[in-house]
This record gives C-alpha cells, sequence and structure tokens, in this order.
C-alpha cells in the first residue's frame, strides 16, 4: 500500500479544502458534538497566514484517494502543535505513523519539541510509540444551545462589591491594559501538567493583534471582565465564528488567586452567556464546547453548575520532534 503525502498550498482552494474535509472527518471518527473549522474560517485562516507562525498542511492519499491529514503550527522557541487525523476505513494502516515522520521532517529545523492531542487510547499508545509522554488530561465538556431565559435562576450573581461587564469584539480602551495583564496572568497560571510551559506575548499590541486575526477570520469574541474597585481581576471570552456558528468555544476564563472563591468565574460565565445570545449568528448555534484539566476541580464544579456536561476526555502529549 503505497502512502503519497503532498503539502497543501493555501493559494489552491480546493485542495486547502480537500484538506480540511479530510481533517474534519477522520477527527469525528467515534465522537459526538465535534467542533470543526468550516471552510469559509479555513480560507480566512490560511489564505491569510500569520506573520510570524510557521503552518505545515499535509494530506495523505492512497491511489489518488485522501485518507488522511495533518495540520502543524509553530511559533519561534515555541513547541509545535500537531493535529493529525486518519478517515475510519484507513486507520492501523500507517497513515498516521506516514504523516506524523513527514511533519518532522518538515520542521525538523524550526522547532525541538512537539505536542499533539487525541481523544483515544489507541491515540495515546501511538503518540508513546513516538516517542512522547502524556502531560496533561482535559474534560471537554458541552452544554447546549440556546440557552432558556430561566437557565440561570437560583445561581447566585456577582458579589455586591464586583461589576461585571461585557461586550462583543475588541476589548474597550479603558478595560485594555487590565485585560492584557490578566491575559499574561493567565499564560501563567493555566494548569499544564508535564508540559513545556510557555508564554506568548500579551501586551497591549499583541492584544489588538490578535483581535485584527480573529475579526479578519470572522470570529465575533464575545468577553466580560470583572472588577473590583475599579481594577480588573477576571475576565472570559468566548469564541463564535460568524461563517459557521453552529458550534460556539469556551476559550479562557480567569480570576486572580487572590478573589477566587467568591462565585466572581460563575458570574463572568454566566454574563458572558446572556451577551452571546446578543450576536445575531448565535441563533444557528446548537452547543458550546469547554476544555478543563482533570485536576482543577473548582473550574470542573463550576461549569457543571452552569449545566455543562463531559463528552470525552483529551489527553495532551509531548516529546521532541527529531
Amino acid at each position: 500500500m503505497n502512502i503519497h503525502v503532498t503539502d497543501v498550498d493555501p493559494r489552491n482552494t480546493a485542495h486547502l479544502l480537500q484538506w480540511n474535509s479530510t481533517l474534519r472527518d477522520g477527527y469525528a471518527v467515534g465522537r459526538q458534538k465535534v467542533w470543526s473549522r468550516s471552510d469559509a474560517a479555513t480560507r480566512l485562516q490560511f489564505q491569510n497566514p500569520h506573520p510570524t507562525r510557521r503552518s505545515v498542511l499535509l494530506l495523505a492519499e492512497i491511489d489518488g484517494v485522501p485518507v488522511g491529514a495533518a495540520e502543524a503550527h509553530v511559533h519561534p522557541g515555541e513547541p509545535a502543535d500537531v493535529e493529525i487525523a486518519v478517515l475510519d476505513a484507513f486507520r492501523r494502516s500507517g497513515v498516521a505513523r506516514t504523516l506524523l515522520h513527514a511533519v518532522r521532517d518538515a520542521l525538523r529545523d524550526t522547532a525541538t519539541l512537539m505536542r499533539t492531542e487525541t481523544y483515544s487510547d489507541v491515540g495515546v499508545a501511538f503518540a508513546r510509540s513516538e516517542g512522547l509522554w502524556v502531560g496533561v488530561r482535559e474534560s471537554r465538556q458541552v452544554i447546549d444551545l440556546p440557552l432558556s431565559e430561566d437557565a440561570f435562576d437560583g445561581l447566585p450573581g456577582a458579589p455586591s462589591d464586583v461589576e461585571v461587564l461585557s461586550w462583543v469584539g475588541g476589548c474597550p480602551d479603558e478595560l485594555l491594559e487590565g485585560w492584557a495583564r490578566l491575559r499574561t496572568h493567565m499564560s501563567h497560571d493555566v494548569p499544564m501538567g508535564d508540559l513545556t510551559r510557555t508564554t506568548l506575548p500579551a501586551d497591549v499590541a499583541a492584544v489588538r493583534r490578535n483581535e485584527e486575526r480573529m475579526s479578519e477570520q470572522g470570529y465575533a469574541l464575545v468577553r466580560s471582565v470583572a472588577r473590583l474597585d475599579g481594577e480588573a481581576v477576571g475576565y472570559t471570552e468566548i469564541l463564535l465564528s460568524r461563517p459557521d456558528p453552529t458550534i460556539v468555544l469556551q476559550d479562557d476564563t480567569f480570576v486572580e488567586e487572590r478573589v477566587r472563591g467568591r462565585g466572581i468565574g460563575r458570574a463572568l460565565k454566566i454574563a458572558n452567556l446572556r451577551r452571546l445570545a446578543s450576536v445575531p449568528e448565535s441563533a444557528g448555534s446548537l452547543f458550546l464546547q469547554t476544555s478543563t484539566e482533570l485536576t482543577n476541580e473548582p473550574m470542573l464544579a463550576l461549569n457543571s453548575s452552569i449545566g455543562f456536561e463531559e463528552a470525552d476526555v483529551l489527553t495532551v502529549l509531548e516529546g521532541p520532534l527529531g
């Protein structure tokens, strides 16, 4: 069986969308309520490449038929993030190993470490056979949308001395510095298990650059921040793809350690879910997805209190790229 791997040129739209479809279908095998990147979002992301990130897109074929795909991204000095998916009918045929070796060849001079993620025991065993180790495990949780108007009845609101502000889009100028500061704290604080901790810049300029790119790719940024005595102490963010709003992503939620345990995280999430309903495209959303490290019991309990339920468990592995 001859497995042929080709580089995907994002400028070739037909090839790019064929790659995305293969990756999406392979990633969803045996799973329910799986987020996937729409064709429109794929074009927007890869035909306007990130200025400092290197990306590798690979398509595997057997006799001209797509059987698997790989996606890898690396920032200078960071581990490479690698995703590999194989269509169900072609698993255990060497496709994943062929793709992984092709990724390693492509990025050998760019990074020394790689990370990958899987939702299956078979995937974990495969990654371990290639020299990777388990770094962290996360619960992927979902909640159906739309939420009823009384979904949060009976849940406590924000503490009386805490102000929660919500909006859609770029961060208001008067909140920008606090938002950037909290994002930096989040990168230092988020549970990483045995993964290498890396921190990308989250200064004001970096926040604005990220907002611009996300807007160009069609994402609505639904955000809330909590303030105590005028100072930002927590934030949360939801990402909704306007081209394909079916599945909405709950991104970061962070509360400074000194004010944890007061219900600020819950108040932030509830405020943001209510703000989500104000986005017109959310009328087409079916569920919201979030991921939480399995040992982060306070966040797991918070999500459960709001109505999230576990869909499956994600394992993130790390190891040498070479």
